[in-house]
């Protein structure tokens, strides 16, 4: 088997058995989204550096907990998150989460860009402002794509807490951001 065939699930237990290769082609194969989600959380692209690596580390550590339940993109996932969420409790962290990125700048005016910048900033507030599990389990459907099911694991609860969850925060902004629509 050529060894951009190799599953994830087979590089992962060549790992847990000490193969730096096997590991280091699953870094290659993640360490571009490992790094956007974390930095997406943190918002500085130096600790986005070192807590990837860090999320790297403990996947070596632990990859012969993996036990292939689920999809290893997921369990890795789940490292990623609970590692920018210790990091944020750590360092006493209350405001927004990170960058949400906005659409593709167009020609704008510079009044149209103050506006959409106070938006983008009253979006990012609000967002910090829902309850941490509405926030995370937004944060995983709008803005990193994953599924319903795959948020209900990372999170550890069930496909309907995580739906509950997402329109309690998605209710709680749009009442939340009213204002904006008025203008």
């Amino acid at each position: 088997m050529h060894a951009d065939e190799e599953t994830d699930l087979e590089l992962v237990q060549k790992s847990a058995e000490g193969d730096e290769d096997a590991f280091e082609r699953l870094v290659h194969r993640y360490e571009d989204t490992v790094y956007n989600t974390v930095y997406r959380y943190v918002g500085d692209a130096e600790e986005a550096e070192d807590l990837a690596q860090e999320v790297f580390l403990k996947i070596w550590r632990r990859a012969g907990t993996f036990a292939g339940h689920s999809k290893f993109s997921t369990w890795l996932y789940r490292v990623a998150v609970n590692q920018c969420l210790n990091h944020r409790r750590k360092k006493g962290i209350t405001g927004p989460l990170g960058q949400i990125e906005a659409e593709d700048p167009k020609a704008v005016s510079l009044e149209e860009e103050m506006v959409r910048k106070r938006e983008v900033e009253a979006v990012r507030q609000a967002i910090d402002s829902l309850p941490g599990r509405q926030r995370l389990a937004l944060i995983l459907a709008k803005y990193e794509d994953r599924s319903y099911s795959e948020i209900a694991e990372i999170m550890g609860v069930s496909v309907s807490s995580v739906e509950s969850l997402i329109h309690r925060a998605r209710t709680t902004l749009r009442n939340n951001l009213s204002h904006l629509r008025q203008k």
